[in-house]
């Protein structure tokens, strides 16, 4: 039978969809259906990371680990097959998308498998593009909009100009989570005399793996790199196009990048300063919930803009020497210049609450996860 976005059907009614001969599987949070004329997914309205569900207007995610007959039907045959290839495209049958409500189940459309992740040769995350899009109302309806119970200050701020260490201290203890896991003291393993900016942050860096970065990347002190000219390598690029440098000898070095075929460029605040930049842009760039566009007219970047905190320091220069934070309690943004008079913008946040202001704007969003 046909089917619209927002039409409600019975959960046997929602099972024939997927035609005779049904495989059923569970998986956190949905109930996956394999049939012989479609695949069926009816999840619950939870709204979290690790469960399966709506995670946007634009996408619909499921947690496993999952049947390998779902990794089969969603991505073709799974990679530790003989049979698997990159070229192996997904099954032709359409993927109908569901969600369970007390009033029975309201259909959202047909998903598009996109995105997959295996370990041990076992389907663990698949990600599949919702068509069409999910109108507001239906959003909300089918992943309630709920608020946090804490959030991120901006104390950090205020320290800013007279002690970024210990804004730099204020804003990671407030933003990153400790973790059980333990790299040690990373200032022993040091062969040279640690400055007190990089001392600080390796302290903190402890429990806390990913402040080192996820995107961009700084080495622990074992694998730093004395150059010729006496200059430390600590710090790489995520595709390796430059690498960031320091000077030893001062207890509050300037930062280099260090680009092949390039001169030289001195990042624009010492290393105190340079090691919040970079605290900054990994703890947005790794935050669980983004808005993202890349080519922003001005009228939307003023809009973007206004509606935050500018951070009063000078761009960082990565990725160009435009790059300008702005935050908001739990969120941070970044607005890079780009040509033809574009602007590139990325948001993160700690809570999928935090970025619903911004849908408000008339921001055509690519991604968006308020």
């Amino acid at each position: 039978m046909p089917v619209n976005p927002n039409d409600l059907l019975t959960e046997d009614a929602a099972i024939r969809l997927a035609g005779g001969n049904v495989i059923g599987c569970e998986t956190d949070g949905a109930s996956v259906m394999l049939g012989d004329a479609a695949t069926v997914i009816i999840a619950d309205p939870l709204d979290g990371l690790d469960v399966s569900g709506v995670r946007n207007g634009r996408r619909f995610h499921l947690h496993g680990p999952l049947a390998d007959d779902v990794g089969v039907r969603l991505f073709g045959y799974l990679p530790d097959s003989l049979e698997w290839s990159w070229t192996k495209g997904s099954d032709a049958r359409p993927v109908h998308l569901l969600t369970r409500l007390p009033e029975g189940c309201v259909y959202l459309g047909v998903g598009k498998p996109v995105q997959a992740g295996y370990a041990n040769g076992c389907l663990t995350y698949a990600a599949l593009t919702i068509e069409p899009e999910l109108a507001p109302e239906l959003l909300d309806r089918v992943r309630p909009p709920a608020e946090p119970e804490t959030l991120p200050n901006l104390d950090w701020l205020a320290h800013m100009t007279a002690n970024p260490l210990e804004a730099l201290t204020r804003f990671v203890e407030g933003w990153i989570p400790e973790t059980y896991q333990d790299l040690g003291e990373l200032v022993a393993s040091a062969p040279w005399d640690v400055p007190e900016p990089l001392a600080v942050f390796y302290r903190l860096a402890r429990h806390r793996p990913a402040l080192l970065g996820v995107q961009n990347r700084l080495r622990p002190p074992h694998r730093w790199r004395e150059r010729h000219d006496g200059l430390i390598a600590f710090g790489d690029e995520s595709q390796g196009g430059f690498i960031w440098l320091f000077d030893p000898s001062h207890p509050d070095p300037e930062v280099w990048i260090d680009q092949d075929g390039y001169e030289l460029r001195r990042e624009h605040r010492p290393m105190s300063g340079f090691l919040l930049q970079f605290a900054l842009y990994e703890a947005m760039i790794n935050a669980p919930y983004k808005a993202l566009r890349t080519d922003l007219a001005a009228e939307h970047v003023d809009k973007l803009t206004a509606a935050l905190t500018p951070v009063p320091w000078e761009p960082w220069r990565w990725p160009n020497d435009s790059t300008r934070f702005y935050v908001a309690p739990g969120m941070i943004a970044e607005t890079t210049d780009q040509r033809h008079g574009n602007t590139s913008a990325w948001v993160g946040a700690v809570h999928r609450s935090v970025l619903r202001p911004l849908g408000q704007l008339g921001i055509p969003w690519t991604d968006f996860d308020g």
